[in-house]
């Protein structure tokens, strides 16, 4: 680690800290730990997929380090009408369906919230069942482009850390479940084969999926969250 000169974290939003306290992310709280002659770099991108991780890597410099730390986006179920705002619903956002991260401290929102995410549910079933909510991508399309990633990041970096975050599945629907857990498995599947000395795969243990470390939402970190996923990259820097 002391060998290291250039380090760069790219992530999604599961990066950053979402209290707009971007000091209290695991990227930061890295970065605050390492001696201060390395230059350190932190790219979080919303929604973060790996075609537009592609489009960032090409204005990236040589690093010696690059960590990408990939959220939940790909595996999630998106609309595919785009009606605008409709029924309290951004159908043509793809974060139009995302659950709060934060509980309203009162009594009312709460209930409003509530029946908002039953709501939105029950539309999401309606499209679902329609053929119109599904994963962006195709699941054969994924290895295709997970080595485009790392091919990309290869040239331009002598070591990567891969970490691919993972969402609790209490608040999400059964299809959202399924859906996401199988694109997880094959994300799992296609990053075995680069496993190396330079290359270090991190995926949350069990341990880690519990709801302190995260938001009401079950995707984004909570402060602990973050300080423990610090800890998680910090030790995959002192084994690699």
């Amino acid at each position: 680690m002391e060998r290291l000169q250039s380090i760069t974290v790219l992530g999604g939003s599961a990066a950053s800290s979402f209290n707009d306290d971007k000091e209290k992310s695991w990227p930061y709280l890295l970065k605050a730990s390492l001696p201060p002659h390395i230059d350190f770099r932190v790219e979080t991108r919303g929604g973060l997929t790996f075609v537009r991780a592609i489009t960032e890597l090409a204005d990236f410099p040589n690093e010696d380090l690059l960590v990408f730390h990939f959220g939940t986006s790909i595996g999630w179920p998106v609309s595919v009408v785009k009606l605008g705002h409709r029924m309290g619903i951004d159908f043509a956002s793809e974060f139009g369906f995302h659950q709060p991260a934060y509980a309203s401290s009162s009594r009312m929102r709460q209930l409003k919230r509530f029946l908002k995410v039953r709501f939105r549910n029950t539309v999401k079933y309606g499209l679902f069942f329609a053929g119109l909510y599904k994963s962006r991508i195709s699941r054969r399309e994924i290895e295709d482009q997970i080595d485009a990633v790392v091919r990309l990041a290869k040239h331009q970096s002598k070591r990567i850390i891969w970490i691919q975050h993972q969402a609790l599945q209490g608040r999400r629907i059964f299809l959202e479940r399924r859906s996401y857990e199988r694109y997880y498995k094959e994300i799992e599947r296609c990053l075995q084969k680069y496993k190396s000395a330079e290359f270090t795969v991190i995926t949350l243990p069990d341990s880690f999926l519990k709801q302190e470390n995260y938001l009401l939402d079950c995707v984004h970190l909570s402060g602990l969250g973050h300080r423990e996923m610090y800890r998680i990259v910090r030790e995959a820097f002192k084994n690699g």
